[in-house]
């Protein structure tokens, strides 16, 4: 018997969930402990045949699985592992490692199955998350390597770094950095390593030698990183050849580029870090008034694209100039240049042009009209906004839906039990609503229902939740209750603020309401089990004759006389 306790207890507290099939259609189960719970479902859904194994699998899945262990069974593969999808309660996907052992009887045929599954969803999306990063890196046009801290040899290179490099991933396993790095001793690089101690980052700007022996410039970011309990070093190189030959040929093609530039229709200059225009296009200087600028030979940008006198800031007008000063990277502001009726905004990117020393000396700033993408983006939250509203309230009535409910339902009982107070979920039924539907038409259906929503929410307070379950059913949650009289009282107002009528298009109409409700802790502690008892208490009321509220522990009370 003490066996049989500490199996149970050991099944209770575990992960896995533990499932005893028949060998027949459907896999009808026989057990199941109760750590399905974490899937939203009870052990009695299984048990009592409402809900079967094959069910809750995947419907994407079912077939594969179910040829599985038909061929598994077949073959005499008595112990058999599988990873496939099954849908919790709310229909939400869960991976699971379902390891199953087949019972025969003494003849061979299968009688029962034995299957543990666990919830391996995280796993899955651990592994589809490197999967992606490793594709990410590897497709990336940056070089990336990865080499030992102790042998310095290459753990890995990227298609980009093996395909500018020369190499195949076979010939760089003997390969360090230096052999790559012409003119560079171990000790200097050694010593530049050390100061990862210091830094999350080593930066250098140096020449790489291919396979042929040609030389290219490279910028290159190194860190450190532990993998598996071992130092290694994960490099990031870039390619500066670009970049460097376009600067040489900056000051041959100055004229050049002037040209171009004027052809471009949006503004575009090159600012020194003291705000002076060292180069602009036609665009901008149509957009200047020589009036407010002080030295017309040495412009500063603010006197150009603001006709101002001092430089930009603040958040209306953020200055992108000093924005590329502080983190030496391209940056990019928004400035209105309209007025807040007539908005007309304009991006500002500035890439900082970088010298010899590694500073910026200057930037390269265009402007380019986002208005019309601005008031598409403000069009697509109000519409993303509404869209999520849609998603947690009913539409006719504006109360919250069924998830809200529930969410709040949860919430309400965490606060409850913090703070030791009761928390009342009441069901609400109009009595006899078919028949306002029936009689006078779906349109003063809506027009009752609208106005039931509109007396509840008027009635509680604002810590309450007011939700409508779908067709005339209504639920409350009542917070913050000290006792039981207080929730007696609530529910006598609601069924006295429908003493008036309800006015429709089709006349006055006179409802009653049947209510049902359940208490926190006294009936119940979980959200589940508290809303099937205050469905029970409503189904007492209308079963009784309607028009009238009662608690669950009431219903108990009168089954005990």
């Amino acid at each position: 018997m003490d066996e049989l306790k500490r199996l149970r207890k050991i099944l209770g507290t575990s992960h896995a969930v533990i499932f005893y099939w028949k060998a027949l259609e459907d896999w009808p189960v026989e057990f199941v402990s109760d750590s399905i719970e974490q899937f939203g479902y009870q052990a009695d859904d299984f048990l009592s045949g409402r809900i079967t194994y094959s069910q809750i699998i995947h419907p994407d899945d079912l077939s594969q699985v179910s040829s599985e262990v038909e061929l598994f069974t077949a073959n005499h593969i008595d112990e058999f592992c599988q990873i496939y999808r099954i849908l919790d309660s709310k229909g939400k996907t869960c991976w699971i490692d379902d390891r199953t052992v087949i019972e025969r009887d003494a003849s061979g045929q299968p009688q029962h199955y034995l299957g543990t599954i666990v919830d391996i969803t995280e796993q899955k999306k651990n592994e589809a998350w490197s999967d992606l990063l490793s594709r990410v890196i590897n497709e990336s046009t940056d070089e990336f390597y990865i080499f030992d801290a102790e042998s310095l040899k290459f753990d890995y290179l990227n298609q980009a770094a093996l395909l500018n490099l020369g190499y195949s991933s076979g010939e760089i396993a003997n390969l360090t950095p230096l052999d790559i790095k012409p003119n560079l001793s171990k000790e200097l690089f050694l010593q530049r390593l050390t100061e990862l101690k210091e830094q999350p980052c080593v930066i250098l700007k140096t020449e790489h030698q291919r396979k042929d022996g040609s030389l290219y410039p490279v910028e290159v970011k190194i860190q450190s990183i532990d993998v598996l309990g071992e130092t290694k070093y994960a490099a990031v190189v870039r390619d500066m050849s670009e970049l460097y030959a376009l600067q040489e040929e900056q000051q041959k093609k100055f004229e050049f580029v002037q040209n171009v530039i004027d052809g471009i229709a949006e503004s575009v200059m090159v600012i020194n870090q003291d705000y002076t225009v060292e180069l602009m296009n036609e665009a901008a200087r149509k957009s200047s008034t020589d009036s407010v600028i002080a030295n017309i030979r040495q412009p500063k940008c603010y006197e150009v694209s603001h006709n101002r006198s001092t430089p930009c800031d603040g958040l209306e007008h953020p200055c992108p100039l000093k924005a590329v000063l502080q983190s030496k990277e391209q940056a990019s502001v928004i400035h209105n240049h309209g007025s807040q009726e007539n908005p007309e905004y304009v991006e500002l990117m500035a890439k900082p042009l970088i010298d010899a020393k590694g500073e910026v000396y200057a930037i390269v700033e265009s402007a380019h009209d986002i208005t019309s993408l601005i008031q598409t983006q403000n069009a697509l939250i109000h519409k993303t906004t509404q869209l999520n509203y849609q998603a947690t309230h009913d539409e006719l009535t504006g109360l919250v839906n069924r998830q809200v409910f529930q969410d709040r339902l949860e919430h309400a009982l965490q606060q409850a039990k913090r703070q030791q107070k009761l928390v009342v979920v009441v069901f609400v039924d109009l009595d006899k609503f078919k028949q306002i539907n029936d009689g006078l038409g779906h349109q003063a259906g809506d027009e009752v229902l609208t106005e039931v929503a509109s007396r509840l929410q008027g009635l509680l307070r604002s810590c309450d939740t007011v939700a409508r379950m779908g067709g005339d059913e209504f639920t409350l949650v009542l917070e913050d209750l000290h006792d039981l009289q207080s929730a007696e009282r609530v529910l006598q107002k609601v069924q006295e603020v429908f003493a008036e009528p309800i006015s429709t298009s089709c006349g006055d109409v006179l409802i009653t309401l049947s209510l049902g409700a359940a208490v926190y802790p006294n009936d119940a502690i979980t959200p589940s089990e508290l809303v099937r008892l205050a469905d029970l208490a409503l189904y007492d009321v209308k079963f009784k004759g309607r028009n009238g509220h009662r608690f669950y522990h009431q219903l108990k009370a009168l089954t005990y006389l």
